[in-house]
């Protein structure tokens, strides 16, 4: 098992969060447990607004909202998605076995929730909650399966050519460095966090294109893995201005 960020362990003092709480999958992507989330926001003094629905399928178990988080002065919002993933139903992340019920609605929300208050307490895309994925669950924590990035994140798909379709572009030719693990973590957490930060589609494809080459200096899975949450991130934001759109027709 490999050592927490700083980020994380700084966060787990200052909340009283216990190890057991934690746990990585991947070989580097760290999981917080969602009730551990929810003291932690307790405790911060979180308070939450009205969330704002974007799509409601029962029929379908599809569900996706935004929800608005604040501390302090500080707004962050995130977007909360749960497909029921069944046989014939394509793209499903939450996944639903035998004749139990599907809360797509409460799953939604409770990612959406967790996002931000990992947004509101600088620790988004440092760690992510367990409510992301079924692979993050604590039932799996000791599963000897190897997670991969597909596992968690949406797969990226490549054209004729080999380029990734509305994605990270591939490297320039000759890019990147030969570097030990240790000295690529950090650069991989940095991706991830400017990922997250950026708040439209045009400012995230610049992002995309100005820093391709960093990339490069990763291993090819955590490469995969920042594409994964690149298109995370895409698929939100056009989301959002789905919403927005439906919002001003109405």
């Amino acid at each position: 098992m490999g050592r927490p960020s700083q980020e994380l362990i700084d966060f787990m003092k200052k909340w009283d969060v216990p190890r057991d709480d934690v746990w990585e999958v991947h070989g580097s992507t760290w999981v917080v447990k969602h009730k551990a989330l929810e003291r932690v926001a307790a405790k911060a003094g979180i308070t939450w607004e009205r969330p704002a629905m974007l799509e409601c399928n029962s029929e379908k178990g599809v569900a996706a909202l935004v929800v608005f988080g604040k501390l302090g002065e500080q707004m962050e919002w995130s977007i909360g998605e749960a497909l029921i993933a069944r046989d014939g139903v394509i793209g499903g992340n939450y996944k639903v076995t035998g004749k139990q019920a599907g809360y797509v609605y409460a799953m939604a929300e409770k990612r959406a929730k967790d996002r931000v208050i990992l947004k509101l307490l600088n620790l988004h895309g440092s760690a992510y909650s367990e409510a992301e994925a079924d692979e993050f669950s604590e039932e799996r924590r000791q599963n000897p399966h190897v997670t991969r990035p597909e596992d968690i994140l949406p797969k990226t798909e490549f054209g004729p050519n080999g380029e990734p379709i509305d994605n990270i572009p591939l490297a320039d030719p000759g890019a990147g460095r030969k570097l030990p693990v240790k000295d690529q973590r950090p650069i991989f957490e940095a991706l991830q966090k400017e990922i997250h930060a950026t708040g439209s589609i045009i400012e995230l494809q610049e992002w995309a294109e100005k820093n391709k080459n960093r990339l490069a200096d990763l291993k090819p899975d955590w490469q995969e893995m920042l594409r994964g949450v690149y298109a995370e991130q895409i698929n939100g934001l056009r989301n959002l201005a789905r919403g927005d759109d439906m919002r001003m027709a109405g």
